[in-house]
């Protein structure tokens, strides 16, 4: 595997449509058994569905003439300087920070951006944590940093509610997503990758906590979320019994987040940042 260039710029992004970030969170909330959401806010989760395609191509393009790999998601933080607008012009880009040769296969830490065409200010910055377990010719490149945590000096009091994970809502959010892994809709392709049936999404837990967040502790207004980060431990199989835990800061600017699936942790380490109201409601 050679290492590309440290910076891929790429095609424009799609605009945001917002029909389908409705769609997206709609398909979320579901699974907390909360009603649709109104449709002026698209939520941060928006702008990792926008640059999705641009990271699955760019690890892609970094795996070909590799042989067989299976792509394992560790960690992905987001930071978000602007809420995504419906129809505003957007371009992607893709750098490879950091490049390591592990036991298990290859990690990467890939970063992601959306600007502003117009202004070409950063809107959202997306880095993701990936194991290309299978393949070990790589060369290694950059410094793999650890993912960003948050420590809660006097945290309040945590919050716990079931999630209703099964086979249908996976398939029905991975369409949302437009992330159609075979892994978390094929149960033959699942099992052929090691697992017992169709796994969720790791990014459809986020979207969890980020909408049960915001509807705790931001007063509906899923746009106040402007940073996160999660690590993923183990994958949610349908029908497992998986819990979601809340915790508030003190100063209630922060919430940290886990999700308990099988008697183990699913994600972990995950916290939210909130920010000041946008207007946009819910």
């Amino acid at each position: 595997m050679t290492t590309p260039p440290a910076s891929a710029p790429a095609p424009s992004a799609p605009l945001l449509d917002a029909d389908a970030a409705h769609r997206h969170r709609t398909v979320t909330r579901r699974a907390l058994d909360r009603p649709a959401p109104g449709r002026a806010a698209a939520g941060p989760l928006a702008a990792f569905v926008l640059t999705h395609p641009l990271a699955e191509r760019t690890v892609a393009g970094l795996a070909a003439g590799h042989g067989p790999y299976s792509l394992v998601h560790l960690a992905q933080e987001i930071e978000l300087h602007h809420p995504p607008r419906p129809g505003a012009p957007l371009d992607a880009s893709a750098a490879l920070d950091a490049v390591r040769v592990e036991a298990k296969g290859t990690r990467l830490v890939l970063t992601t951006t959306l600007t502003d065409r117009a202004t070409g200010a950063e809107q959202a910055r997306l880095t993701a944590h990936i194991l290309l377990a299978g393949i070990r010719a790589a060369e290694p490149h950059g410094t793999l940093v650890p993912t960003a945590s948050v420590r809660q000096e006097a945290p309040g009091d945590t919050v716990s509610r079931d999630l209703a994970i099964d086979r249908e809502w996976i398939a029905d959010y991975g369409h949302a997503a437009g992330d159609l892994n075979p892994v978390h809709l094929d149960p033959e392709a699942a099992r052929a990758a090691g697992f017992a049936d169709v796994i969720a999404h790791g990014m459809s837990l986020v979207a969890l906590a980020v909408e049960e967040a915001a509807e705790r502790y931001a007063d509906g207004d899923v746009d106040r979320v402007r940073a996160i980060g999660a690590r993923f431990a183990r994958p949610v199989l349908p029908g497992e019994a998986t819990t979601l835990d809340l915790t508030p800061s003190a100063t209630g600017d922060t919430v940290a987040f886990t999700v308990r699936s099988g008697g183990a942790a699913a994600v972990k380490g995950g916290w939210l940042r909130l920010g000041p109201g946008t207007g946009a409601g819910r």
